[in-house]
């Protein structure tokens, strides 16, 4: 009797045990499954196209982001969630493995929120985008200055050369890996969106195109520091290009330098560029940058002033002037240096 008592202790002992495993290889089991795998912030990860669960689960492992690639794999499996997974770049955390599934399933991608300035040159664009991984610049470049491939797509006209001065600046929200192409038509949407009303509107005031709207509205743009100004500055070269003066506008020799540097020298104002109002009567062959719905509706909506000149204070605004001997007197108050280049 006490053998069979010792014998049934033992089975008794071995069953407990194994209800005991199991229920913890069951713990084990859910913990991989349902809680984080590591304690670390987020990682940016790639996933190619065409990866299977196998090379998604080796990706995801070498990161730290799951430490079953087995069990990632038998549950994409089991589940039929294998070609639902989506590639692109995401920016995932150490959360649970059924997590990081429900992101990869659902496509949630990392997103890139951009905030393009008013009054940035086509290359400063191209810049920013290219820091946050939205588009390689020289592809970027390649298609703003090419502007017919998207003539189709738009009701209002694009201009032949370039896209400069029609990347409306805002905010936007792009994916990993967009198709360049669509980076450049949500540029072009938004434009459509904000300007081609506002000229629609006044169009019927003045023979001035859309482009040469946005070309004089860029020119506004980088010559006013002070918003209330932006009217002004905008009758000023209205009144310079009705009495055949030139613009003589420090903005559009820099952009034709490639650089919106501070202060131009005598050896600049005499570049041999088109873009160089200088040299060259009337408005420059295109933008110089992407001027704000600011300056865009001061050039529709110009002030009612006979000024012909006006000079920077050196605190962000400008006396202006009616007559080039009152302008020479600004000049030798706020800017003596420079009376020799200030000529009509």
């Amino acid at each position: 009797m006490k053998t069979l008592k010792m014998q049934d202790f033992k089975k008794l002992w071995w069953k407990n045990i194994c209800v005991i495993g199991a229920f913890l290889l069951v713990i084990w089991f859910v913990s991989l499954i349902f809680f984080p795998s590591y304690n670390q912030g987020s990682v940016e990860v790639l996933i190619p196209q065409g990866a299977d669960s196998l090379r998604i689960a080796k990706i995801l492992s070498q990161h730290q982001l799951i430490k079953s690639p087995f069990l990632f794999i038998l549950l994409s499996k089991i589940f039929n969630w294998e070609k639902d997974l989506k590639a692109g770049k995401y920016e995932l955390t150490s959360s649970s493995l059924i997590e990081v599934l429900h992101q990869l399933r659902k496509g949630q991608i990392k997103i890139y929120r951009v905030t393009i300035p008013e009054g940035l040159p086509k290359w400063e664009v191209a810049k920013i985008l290219g820091s946050k991984g939205v588009v390689k610049e020289d592809v970027f470049l390649r298609l703003i200055d090419n502007p017919q491939i998207f003539k189709e797509d738009y009701t209002f006209p694009l201009p032949k050369e370039s896209l400069e001065g029609y990347l409306y600046p805002d905010t936007y929200y792009f994916v990993s890996d967009e198709n360049s192409q669509e980076v450049v038509k949500k540029f072009l949407v938004r434009f459509e969106e904000v300007v081609v009303p506002l000229y629609e509107n006044w169009r019927g005031n003045h023979r001035f195109s859309l482009e040469e709207v946005i070309t004089l509205a860029s020119i506004v743009e980088k010559e006013a520091w002070v918003s209330s100004e932006k009217p002004i500055i905008a009758a000023v070269f209205y009144n310079r290009l009705q009495k055949g003066l030139r613009l003589r506008a420090d903005p559009t020799v820099k952009y034709a330098l490639g650089n919106f540097r501070e202060r131009l020298t005598l050896n600049d104002l005499r570049t041999p560029s088109t873009y160089n109002t200088y040299r060259y009567s009337g408005l420059p062959p295109g933008p110089i940058s992407s001027p704000g719905e600011d300056s865009i509706y001061a050039v529709l909506h110009p002030a009612e002033v006979d000024y012909l000149y006006f000079v920077a204070k050196g605190n962000g605004s400008h006396q202006f002037s009616q007559t080039y001997e009152q302008h020479l007197k600004a000049v030798y108050q706020y800017q003596k240096e420079q009376v020799n280049d200030s000529l009509p």
